[in-house]
């Protein structure tokens, strides 16, 4: 697999029409860094796990097939995974099991400019390819560099009845097939999958589990009414045919982060300048922003109200809006207040100040099927919440510490082990509500 990186010892391929087929890279041997001179890293390609990336000028469609044995896989039955660029006189890009297609149907297809085949041959354009099984997840996008925002069409391999998982997890050898017509195509590299999830130092989607996180905020909690209502939102996404590309919220952690006061990049904000912040414990970091609020903000916490009405849905939340002007005026005084107490910027802009998130999105929804199950989902959760919303009375905001930047916990004082202050608080202004 190791080539030079002249022009001459390009790995071109070039097949001849009707669907001839010729098997590039055993995955399981690709363990050098040479892999033609591949950006991709070798390490971890194997049986589940693949990427390879291709340039081409072709005008007309081509085929990468990820499958268990070297042997051609038209008209066999094999169960190998196989993307089509430029299907359909290039009107889509699919991708499915089955060399036809298993009842001559895709898994999931796309119509993106980006994903199909350039309308000019004097014009090349680079595709990336990649399906891993530890995440469950099979990709394809555009330019040469495999990320998330460069997907063009996902695809989740795990259902509920493991099909797709099992069908998957002995893929090795990686072949490229061309349509009716001959196609050139040039093989940039090839190696282990990267990672195209979204929050990806903030959520491992080998495991389904948050990564720690550590931050502060002020939070109003919902009543028991409107978590009822949350959790339904959350009912009609999980049981939706998007579920794979999304993770809920713990329902104990639904809440309106409205002041976020401190993130693991901000702890260096309470000190003096010069001091460095990566010597200071989180601990303390915490007890210096309950004693700068103590003065003002949380003693009127118990009176302070926000009156909210439901503005719209997505699939991960639920965008609210005051009541009337002087709800508006409260939030925005409020907010003034807590700056001045804390001495902290508010990280959070203000539509997320009004957001109430319940699950947040592991893999971009891309592919036209769910795009337009991600539709009906929000057309799902509008409906319900249009109904039953009503004025959301939220009162109270607590201080709360996080865990992962979806789990937190209260913050009282005494719960951290008694630290000199970091630097003196602001002097606190006189109390408004």
């Amino acid at each position: 697999m190791a080539g030079g990186g002249t022009a001459d010892e390009w790995h071109w391929v070039n097949l001849q029409g009707g669907n001839a087929e010729q098997v590039l890279v055993d995955l399981c041997e690709c363990t050098t860094d040479d892999a033609w001179h591949s950006t991709l890293t070798p390490e971890g390609a194997g049986p589940g796990r693949g990427c390879i990336v291709v340039q081409t000028n072709a005008m007309s469609s081509f085929h990468v097939i990820f499958s268990r044995t070297p042997t051609p896989s038209r008209n066999t039955n094999e169960p190998v995974l196989r993307f089509v660029v430029g299907k359909r006189r290039n009107s889509s890009t699919t991708v499915g099991f089955g060399n036809p297609y298993i009842k001559k149907e895709h898994l999931e297809s796309t119509t993106n400019a980006d994903a199909l085949l350039t309308s000019d041959p004097e014009k090349s354009r680079t595709f990336w390819f990649l399906y891993d099984n530890s995440v469950g997840v099979a990709a394809m996008g555009c330019q040469g560099a495999p990320q998330t925002d460069l997907c063009r069409l996902v695809c989740p391999l795990r259902d509920q009845l493991g099909f797709r998982e099992e069908v998957c997890r002995d893929l090795r050898y990686v072949s490229l097939s061309s349509g009716k017509r001959p196609v050139s195509l040039r093989v940039v590299g090839a190696g282990a999958p990267p990672d195209v999830s979204i929050p990806r130092f903030r959520f491992d989607p080998v495991t389904s589990q948050p990564l720690p996180w550590q931050g502060a905020s002020l939070v109003f909690e919902p009543d028991a009414r409107l978590r009822q209502l949350l959790e339904g939102a959350q009912k009609i996404l999980a049981t939706s045919s998007i579920a794979p590309f999304y993770s809920l919220i713990e329902p104990r952690c639904l809440c309106l982060n409205a002041f976020r006061l401190l993130d693991p990049h901000r702890r260096a904000e309470l000190l003096q300048p010069g001091e460095d912040g990566d010597s200071v414990s989180w601990d303390s970091c915490y007890q210096e922003v309950h004693s700068r609020l103590s003065s003002v903000v949380l003693p009127s916490a118990p009176w302070t109200y926000w009156p909210l009405q439901f503005e719209r849905a997505s699939a991960t939340s639920v965008m609210v809006t005051p009541t009337g002007p002087g709800c508006s005026s409260t939030i925005a005084e409020w907010t003034k207040v807590v700056q001045a107490s804390s001495g902290l910027r508010n990280s959070a802009t203000k539509r997320e100040m009004l957001t109430m998130s319940f699950a947040f999105e592991v893999f971009p929804v891309e592919g036209e099927k769910a795009q337009q199950e991600r539709k009906e989902v929000v057309r799902k959760i509008t409906a319900l919440l249009e109904k039953d919303w009503g004025v959301a009375e939220l009162r109270h905001p607590l201080l709360v510490t996080w865990q992962t930047h979806t789990d937190y916990v209260h913050y009282a004082a005494g719960d951290a082990a008694q630290q000199p202050a970091l630097t003196s608080a602001p002097p606190a202004p006189a109390p408004i509500f």
